[in-house]
């Protein structure tokens, strides 16, 4: 059995084939309770608003969710499934904030969550990031 010489270039585009092969994995829907919380549990997810404003937002179980934008006070609301499977968030009154029932896809570390009238992503920040947390009453 003989060693073969491979050049740079020839492995630098093998690891870019990969990559692209793992980069490209198919979105998956996070449908219910159950799969969303285990995937937001422990993450912030992260993003920017069509205004500009960059924002966090930290999911509870039980149900409780908090909303940070740029460095202003978090801001909260509440968070649960439909019978679709949808996730649907209701913010604390004066918080303007989109609310309604969302489909949520996650890709990596892509999250997407869409309606009928809107269709945002961000990322998950892979952990915890400060913000004043409250669990739902």
């Amino acid at each position: 059995m003989g060693f073969y010489r491979i050049s740079k270039p020839c492995i630098a585009a093998l690891i870019a084939t990969i990559a692209i092969g793992y980069g490209s994995a198919e979105a998956e829907p996070l449908r219910g309770g159950d799969a969303f919380i285990t995937a937001m549990q422990g993450n912030t997810l992260s993003g920017k608003a069509a205004d500009g404003t960059q924002f966090k937002v930290f999911f509870l179980p039980g149900g409780g969710v908090t909303l940070q934008r740029n460095s202003r006070e978090p801001e909260h609301g509440k968070w649960s499934a439909d019978q679709a499977g949808d996730i649907c968030v209701m913010w604390d009154k004066g918080v303007p904030a989109d609310e309604g029932c969302f489909r949520i896809d996650l890709s990596g570390s892509k999250v997407t969550w869409s309606n009928k009238d809107l269709n945002h992503s961000g990322g998950l920040l892979g952990g915890v990031f400060p913000l004043d947390m409250k669990k739902a009453k």
